[in-house]
């Protein structure tokens, strides 16, 4: 029974094909079948889907551990809310590093992802401990 996290998890896989979609598109518009055929824009999509693909999981593990041991259903939605906020303005700020907004789209992403993961430690610590 994890509900909240079967709805975040379920946005994040919409995320993750639409991710991965966007790759397929340029390598199949270029002719690239394995690596970036030094495009940039495949190069930036695959690091999109990359980093997506390496941090959204343990988050959702994390999401669905703490869902499990009661954890605030107000915290698991703002903190499910805040992955899918962190990984779209990654996305967006790695799309637009050419421009001084992409920077900090992309730190920010980056940063709430890590807030993200952090909270979800310590508040399965504290679940565990207290």
């Amino acid at each position: 029974m994890l509900p909240i996290t079967s709805i975040f998890a379920s946005l994040a896989t919409v995320m993750y094909i639409v991710l991965a979609f966007r790759i397929i598109a340029i390598r199949r518009s270029q002719r690239i079948s394995l690596g970036t055929g030094s495009d940039p824009r495949l190069e930036t999509r695959i690091r999109q889907h990359g980093n997506f693909s390496e941090y959204v999981p343990l988050t959702l593990i994390l999401m669905g551990l703490a869902e499990l041991q009661g954890a605030s259903t107000l915290l698991m939605i703002l903190l499910g809310l805040a992955l899918l906020a962190g990984r779209i303005a990654h996305v967006v700020g790695l799309e637009m590093m050419a421009r001084p907004i992409g920077l900090k789209l992309r730190t920010f992403g980056v940063l709430t992802c890590f807030a993200v993961l952090i909270i979800l430690v310590i508040t399965l610590l504290a679940i565990a401990l207290f």
